[in-house]
């Protein structure tokens, strides 16, 4: 019985991601426009300000899973509309799957959605930044866990937002007062040791945040110049925050579609 609902569980995700497969160009030309101008004005216009030339190779594997954080917009926008629209998560209701199943499918899909568009960021970080960033001092197998880990929390955590937001024409406050304050003080544009010799309290307090421990695993998968909170630990906490938001948002999922 299991097995057949497992295979049922994977059709579905099958069927999703060949839906996608006719968006997956646009959307890694995004991802890619963003990345390259971020990391060309970073390598070559900053510098002008004085700031390091180090600093676009500093931004570099944080834009791997950055990436996920701005999706999770894009992917509350279709469940949202879905809701608002066809609603064809009350047909997924149906099937002889547990719900539990359905939320994450959801999530998983939003994690597949956004981590696809990324897997041309190192090639073209290398291509813009030439000698100024060396590839061979990256862990790959440690980037790869934390690359997979990011985007599932932004999974699960689109999964939480979407649950608890009213109706489409919530998204822009939802991305106002939860995703860039996040994404802003996430570490992406400097480490938490930096934050912590500017102003030790928001540092401390700032270890609240899930997107802290993205970037600086990320960042800690590479022989970087710069002190970085430990991977382990940055590691161990992306994942229970994955879970917290996998729980909460599947419980608050399933009493806004009132199949408790």
């Amino acid at each position: 019985m299991t097995y057949k609902l497992m295979q049922t569980f994977l059709a579905i995700l099958v069927r999703d991601a060949r839906v996608f497969k006719q968006h997956i160009t646009s959307r890694m030309i995004d991802a890619c426009v963003w990345a390259g101008t971020s990391l060309y004005v970073a390598q070559y216009v900053l510098p002008q300000f004085g700031i390091d030339q180090k600093y676009a190779s500093f931004l570099m594997l944080g834009n791997l899973a950055v990436w996920g954080m701005f999706e999770v917009g894009t992917n509350m926008a279709i469940i949202l509309g879905d809701l608002q629209g066809t609603n064809a998560l009350s047909y997924y209701l149906t099937l002889p799957l547990p719900s539990n199943w359905i939320f994450i499918r959801l999530a998983l899909m939003d994690t597949y959605r956004s981590i696809v568009p990324t897997l041309f960021m190192i090639p073209l970080g290398k291509l813009i930044l030439q000698d100024n960033i060396s590839l061979s001092s990256i862990n790959y197998p440690k980037l790869f866990l934390a690359w997979i880990l990011s985007h599932l929390f932004f999974g699960f955590f689109g999964l939480f937002l979407s649950s608890i937001t009213p109706t489409f024409d919530y998204i822009t406050t939802i991305r106002q007062r939860f995703i860039f304050p996040l994404w802003f003080l996430g570490c992406y544009q400097f480490s938490w040791y930096m934050l912590y010799e500017a102003n030790p309290l928001l540092a401390y307090i700032n270890l609240l945040n899930p997107v802290v421990y993205i970037m600086e695993g990320m960042r800690g998968a590479a022989s970087l110049p710069i002190q970085t909170l430990p991977f382990s630990l940055c590691m161990l906490v992306t994942s229970m925050y994955t879970l917290l938001f996998a729980y909460l948002g599947i419980r608050s999922f399933k009493k806004r579609v009132d199949c408790l």
